[in-house]
């Protein structure tokens, strides 16, 4: 079973995202920005255990070596990895639907609204942990074909 740890929305809450991954000792962390320096420091921190996806928001003006948008497999699962300013995520998800079926993804994960959110929409799986800020965070279980999405909180 691969689990993933997905963070969002940190705005230099160091302290939460460290006790996040030492409470959920996950195989992967997504980071999906605003503050991406938290999640660089924290690779630091495990590089040699857990393998990490970061992308950077709007708010990551010095970020100059993360990318703003990543496509990535995991056993066997497509995800699309945005913070989801560039399509309009506090206005509505059409935006972010129509690009995740463009790009034939299985999973969108974004952030940017502080907001919980989980929709299937058609065959994609749509997820935004929450801001970790506030402590909110998402798990993810991958087991064979059959994954998982979780909401949790420190």
């Amino acid at each position: 079973m691969a689990k993933i740890l997905v963070i969002s929305d940190s705005h230099g809450k160091f302290d939460k995202i460290h006790k996040m991954v030492e409470k959920e000792k996950p195989d992967y962390i997504i980071f999906t920005g605003d503050h991406s320096k938290d999640g660089i420091e924290l690779s630091y921190l495990y590089n040699d255990k857990i393998k990490f996806y970061i992308v950077k928001g709007n708010t990551d003006y010095m970020d100059r070596d993360s990318k703003e948008e990543l496509e990535i497999q995991i056993d066997g699962f497509k995800f699309l990895l945005t913070h989801g300013h560039l399509y309009g995520v506090k206005r509505g998800y059409d935006n972010l639907k129509l690009v995740a079926e463009k790009k034939k993804v299985d999973v969108v994960i974004f952030g940017h609204t502080h907001n919980k959110y989980y929709e299937k929409y058609k065959n994609i799986e749509i997820f935004n942990p929450g801001a970790a800020q506030d402590g909110n965070y998402g798990i993810i279980e991958i087991e064979g074909d059959k994954i998982k999405f979780m909401h949790k909180g420190l």
